[in-house]
């Protein structure tokens, strides 16, 4: 059901009233919270405070992650006013940015990533987030809306992610052990010397449903160095082997019966279990990156990286395994001058990414591979220029300038079935504009607006259904958005409002076949407007029994319809998007007590919304709590530990931590479990 006008009053009353936000924040031996004013972001090749920030940023720190239990990413991320992680089963995650909910492999799409200035997300478009242990990341930074001027293609926005940095002269073996209901398990190595780490992490759980179990082994080293007297040298390798299966998606009769079994068989299919429907990855990456002092007016910065992934995927209706290779880089020059009260930063450079995909469809024989169906390799290649340029002007005033231009070409060769056939698709000519400005009042207001322009090209994961062959007929995605943004930052308060109106033509959405195979066709133009907000104010602090009372809250609006088009025979312009809640909020308390006690109470709301791109069925909402408790300790000098414990429950006729938007068979339900609990300890030996 969807939230009366009332409904919707209230909870934005609600929400504004008790002063909370999710902000930026660093993390000491204390964990002590801070406020807006004493967080930087790099976006857009320049550190900035939030306040003097050009674009819209949220940021998610090592704080903001311990208010949950260390099992995913999810929860904290969406903490964060217009971005939502989700996680169909364990192992199975979406990432979206401003509703981008239309499902890719992996579940991220139009979303371009980097890790420790690395791309991340790869010249197919499709970024394996879910091979990474929770420990590898620790920070991310979330630009929203079209970062295409300076990171290349990608509509949605852009995510920096980086690795625990540690203290600098100073070293420290960590081990970590958790465990949760459903079976769940998590081990943790950590050892940092100096400016290098080492982290190994396994993670397993057995799943809520039948059929979802998962299991990762990671491995992950990271280093920093001087290199000559004016360079620094980074390295980063990370290994990942991969299991976990894949219930699949149930209809309504079907979830009222059991909302834990996995999809059941058909008359003419087999079920998930028969299938043993399961998806397996070993993900190497190497990357390196060099930045070098040029003179004192200009710097260099290169990151180079290569990647190869082995990838298998039993489904019901065939047994999909891929070869990837992939390598590429970026590489940008800066220079910056000042003149007075007035500083230049003129940021310059490109970006390519070339990779390879050898993919085989089988018969899926019970888990084993059968009579081959298909055979096709399919090469791409991606490339991006770009320049910007931002001025610091007298008055606390900041414009900047960007335009990139991006291309991407996909050849698809297929030997079996039929005759060798070479086929190409380019998409090319893409000038990417964004223009921003930034103006400080009184030391503590701001406020931002910008325009810019967006391009994201189908995925070839889209381009290259799961079934197989090549959808030539799929058009780039292109997009225009508008923003503005008041920011407040004084005596301890801190907000921010962001208003925005999007408008995407050649929207690419999900569909699937009878078979459960998918597909995707592009929909037409969408007009997405939304609002988003987040509020944080430090009630106490430097109490006799309490050392710190943070209450923050943060939320989103929004409203996407489709536009001129057309669904078959049906016009459903005006229709609202699928998986676009209209009202999401997140509100909490961070209680910090003597002793290393501290507790972090969290509930979060989000909104109902369409499954199907006809509006015909509508997820229920939810309301989530959540509740943690940790005490840490120092034991002498170089001996520490935390302990630390957490409990979820949820109130909501139907819960899903992923729905698969416009199924065929109206499959669209995957159950997730109302109540959680999760502890775990952590010793370390620091030196």
């Amino acid at each position: 059901m969807r939230l009366s006008v009332f409904s919707r009053i209230q909870f934005l009353v609600f929400g504004t009233g008790i002063l909370f936000s999710h902000a930026g924040v660093s993390q000491t031996d204390t964990l002590r919270t801070l406020g807006l004013d004493m967080v930087t972001v790099n976006a857009y090749g320049s550190k900035k405070t939030i306040l003097e920030s050009t674009a819209s940023v949220g940021v998610l720190t090592p704080a903001g992650l311990n208010r949950f239990a260390p099992v995913t990413w999810s929860n904290a991320v969406n903490t964060l006013p217009g971005v939502r992680m989700e996680e169909r089963s364990p192992g199975s995650y979406r990432f979206s940015v401003r509703g981008s909910m239309m499902r890719s492999p992996f579940g991220i799409r139009n979303v371009k990533f980097y890790w420790n200035g690395i791309p991340f997300t790869d010249v197919n478009g499709n970024t394996a987030l879910n091979i990474l242990d929770f420990g590898a990341v620790d920070r991310m930074e979330v630009i929203k809306g079209p970062g295409s001027s300076l990171y290349g293609a990608g509509t949605g926005g852009v995510v920096l992610m980086y690795s625990p940095a540690g203290e600098e002269g100073k070293s420290e073996l960590t081990q970590s052990a958790g465990a949760g209901q459903y079976g769940f398990r998590h081990y943790n190595t950590g050892l940092q010397l100096g400016s290098t780490r080492i982290q190994y992490g396994h993670q397993e759980q057995a799943g809520y449903r039948s059929q979802s179990s998962m299991r990762r082994e990671g491995l992950t080293f990271t280093t920093r160095n001087d290199f000559g007297k004016k360079g620094t040298l980074s390295i980063l390798g990370s290994y990942s082997d991969l299991w976990y299966q894949t219930p699949g998606g149930l209809n309504k009769a079907q979830f009222d019966a059991d909302p834990r079994q996995a999809r059941p068989a058909t008359p003419a299919l087999p079920g998930s279990e028969a299938q043993n429907a399961r998806i397996t990855s070993k993900y190497l990456l190497l990357g390196a990156g060099h930045r070098l002092a040029l003179s004192e007016k200009w710097s260099q910065e290169i990151g180079l990286y290569v990647s190869t992934n082995n990838f298998a995927n039993p489904f019901i209706s065939n047994y999909e395994k891929r070869e990837e290779h992939g390598v590429g880089g970026r590489n940008s020059w800066q220079y910056t001058a000042e003149k007075g009260s007035t500083r230049l930063i003129w940021t310059s450079g490109f970006e390519w990414q070339t990779g390879r995909s050898v993919q085989r469809n089988y018969d899926n024989m019970g888990g084993s591979p059968g009579a081959q169906q298909t055979s096709e390799d399919i090469s791409a290649r991606q490339g991006s220029v770009f320049s910007q340029l931002e001025a610091v002007l007298p008055g606390q005033l900041t414009l900047a300038g960007g335009l990139s231009y991006s291309l991407l070409s996909y050849r698809h060769e297929s030997y079996f079935p039929g005759d060798y056939a070479d086929l190409k698709k380019t998409f090319d000519g893409a000038v990417m504009p964004r223009l921003s400005v930034n103006k400080i009042f009184s030391s503590n207001w701001s406020v931002t607006g910008s325009l810019s322009r967006g391009f994201s090209p189908p995925t070839l994961q889209e381009v290259r259904p799961s079934a197989g062959g090549f959808r030539r007929d799929l058009e780039a995605e292109a997009g225009f958005n508008k923003e503005l943004t008041f920011r407040y930052v004084g005596y301890g308060f801190s907000a921010e409002v962001t208003g925005y109106s999007f408008g995407l033509n050649e929207t690419i959405v999900r569909r699937t076949d009878e078979q459960g195979a998918e597909y995707f066709v592009n929909a037409g133009k969408t007009r997405q407007n939304g609002v988003e907000w987040r509020l944080e104010y430090p009630v106490v602090k430097k109490s006799a029994w309490l050392e710190e009372l943070r209450l923050w809250h943060a939320g989103t609006y929004t409203h996407y319809t489709f536009h001129q088009y057309q669904a078959g025979d049906e016009d459903i312009s005006g229709n609202a998007l699928p998986g676009v809640p209209r009202f999401e909020q997140s509100s909490g308390a961070d209680l910090l007590f003597p002793y290393g006690i501290r507790v972090f109470g969290v509930y979060q709301y989000g909104g109902s919304f369409f499954l199907n791109d006809v509006n015909t069925v509508e997820s229920s909402p939810y309301h989530r709590f959540n509740l943690r408790m940790t005490w840490q300790r120092n034991w002498g000098k170089h001996l520490f530990s935390e302990v630390s414990a957490s409990a979820e429950r949820v109130k909501a006729e139907i819960y899903s931590l992923g729905f698969d938007l416009n199924a065929f068979g109206n499959r669209f339900y995957n159950a997730a479990p109302k109540e959680n609990w999760y502890g775990g300890v952590k010793v370390g030996w620091r030196w």
